[in-house]
């Protein structure tokens, strides 16, 4: 009895620390979302930032490493990091370019789906699909999309920072009715086998 008693105990810490961990998450995919629809501008430069001093200090600790262990030089290390260091440089000074960089990447990637897309439509319609136009049309509509965000980078850049603090905000009130919905149905399963070992006791 013990035993089982123990198990149930380490069961129900696992899953209140799981719920614990999934409700941070939640939250904290609230107030990211909050904050990148309220600033998207600065939210761009503050990852070009990020991902500047991420990469100069890499790039510094592999030269660094290089000249310390002279003993097993790998000069691949030392080729990574001056590129890493140049490159993490190059973007502290330079965060509106590599976002503009950032965005026409994403543009041409939206494009090129989009284009299969389209393909994959036109395949439907050979299947006999009725409404296959409706996938090309949305496809051509997302291409549209894609070229806009390669010619005005500096607009809906904004936009798709703006609509990724959308998803983020639903993925967290999603993460928090989830975990509220399961706490309920727990609890509720917990008391309806109460009742019933009551009811079995008592016959």
């Amino acid at each position: 009895m013990n035993n089982k008693a123990s198990q149930k105990k380490n069961i129900f810490n696992k899953e209140k620390s799981a719920a614990s961990t999934a409700i941070i998450a939640s939250l904290a995919y609230l107030v990211l979302g909050f904050i990148m629809m309220l600033f998207p501008s600065s939210i761009s430069n503050v990852l070009c930032y990020t991902l500047g001093i991420v990469l100069t200090v890499y790039g510094l600790f592999n030269i660094i490493s290089f000249f310390l262990n002279k003993e097993h030089n790998l000069y691949f290390e030392l080729i990574v990091g001056v590129v890493a260091t140049a490159f993490g440089i190059f973007t502290l000074f330079s965060p509106q370019l590599i976002v503009n960089i950032i965005f026409v990447t994403i543009g041409i990637i939206i494009i090129i789906d989009s284009l299969m897309d389209i393909k994959h439509s036109f395949q439907l319609k050979a299947l006999g699909m009725k409404y296959w136009w409706v996938c090309s049309a949305v496809s051509v509509s997302v291409i549209i999309l894609g070229l806009c965000t390669i010619f005005f980078p500096g607009f809906f850049g904004d936009f798709l920072i703006f609509l990724l603090g959308i998803i983020m905000i639903y993925e967290g009130i999603s993460g928090l009715s989830i975990i509220g919905l399961f706490s309920h149905y727990s609890r509720k399963c917990k008391n309806d086998k109460m009742i019933d070992a009551d009811a079995t006791d008592i016959n």
